[in-house]
């Protein structure tokens, strides 16, 4: 492997502040191909993905409305603007789940890390072309009820959404990983 693959590797951040463009119908086969390459114990390809662009940013913008008025029934319909707004961060947003299929030696939770290993390469694939991304996760996305907006299965289980765009500026410096603090080697 090349040094040059794990510095890129390395040098991936997060990019919270996203502006057009966003990936072509194209490149995004590229990336969603790529990303399908995660480990899948049992070969299950248990990831989903769901794209949203342009106006049907207001489908996800909705269903973070209806999500919160379920959670909070005196929200007043004034804020809903500003739950919409939060689909427009970035020019496309990646909805990333996990299919949960009944396996005998591949239970729900290593399909739900096969999953996020592909999110993750999605972010790898999306700087390689010079785009940047921000995974997003949060308490809605574990509900029922967001499932249910969402139009997704019972067995199916939200990994993220990845906002999606080009970033407006770069990053200054890459923070330290602290490695040190994290790693313990047993050999004896």
């Amino acid at each position: 492997m090349s040094k040059e693959i794990l510095t890129f590797i390395r040098n991936r951040v997060s990019q919270p502040a996203l502006t057009e463009p966003a990936p072509q119908e194209n490149e995004w086969q590229e990336i969603l191909e790529a990303a399908s390459r995660a480990a899948d114990h049992g070969n299950l390809k248990p990831w989903r993905y769901r794209i949203y662009e342009g106006e049907g940013r207001t489908k996800l913008g909705q269903v973070y409305w209806q999500h919160a008025l379920s959670e909070v029934d005196t929200l007043p319909e004034s804020k809903m603007d500003s739950f919409i707004k939060k689909a427009y961060r970035a020019p496309a947003v990646l909805l990333i789940y996990a299919h949960i299929q009944d396996h005998p030696k591949v239970p729900a939770i290593e399909q739900v890390m096969a999953t996020s290993a592909a999110a993750q390469q999605v972010l790898l694939g999306l700087n390689a072309l010079g785009y940047g991304g921000m995974w997003r996760s949060g308490p809605a996305c574990f509900t029922q009820k967001t499932k249910d907006l969402l139009g997704l299965e019972s067995n199916d289980q939200i990994v993220g959404l990845i906002y999606v765009g080009t970033a407006k500026e770069q990053p200054k410096s890459f923070p330290d990983s602290l490695l040190a603090d994290r790693l313990e080697w047993v050999r004896d």
